[in-house]
């Protein structure tokens, strides 16, 4: 049988920064962040800059839109501080990732949440990873 796809998206910021700072900044704590200079675990290099990320609280099997959605209301009362942010260190993005196991869904954006990224300057990066084949018994 074929899996579910599976979803999510996140806010994240790099470039040379404490971590913390963002939090205060925000009032928010990151889902993920880390350190510049510090060791990545999986690759045990060096990290080479900061990150700070908020993830859906969506489950991974609702749609994209939908995590996105659910990212831009968390930053939506500090959209200010959000592009402020962003402005500062040069970059901040929506992370989409798709792990599409029975087929491609499609993607979509409705414009009230494009005009929402683009208030906070944010850009959007989409990874899309096709895991399903029309070869496979169980597709």
């Amino acid at each position: 049988m074929t899996r579910p796809n599976e979803q999510y998206a996140y806010f994240t910021v790099t470039g040379d920064f404490e971590p913390d700072s963002v939090s205060e900044r925000l009032q928010l704590e990151p889902s993920d962040s880390w350190k510049k200079g510090g060791r990545n675990e999986v690759t045990h290099y060096e990290r080479k800059f900061s990150r700070w990320s908020l993830r859906s609280r969506l489950q991974d099997t609702e749609k994209l839109e939908d995590h996105i959605r659910d990212v831009l209301d968390q930053l939506a009362s500090r959209a200010e501080q959000v592009r402020e942010l962003v402005d500062e260190l040069g970059r901040g993005e929506i992370e989409c990732v798709g792990h599409f196991h029975a087929s491609y869904p499609g993607f979509t954006l409705e414009r009230h949440l494009i005009a929402a990224m683009a208030r906070m300057n944010l850009e959007l990066d989409c990874d899309f990873y096709y895991l399903y084949s029309d070869r496979r018994d169980d597709s």
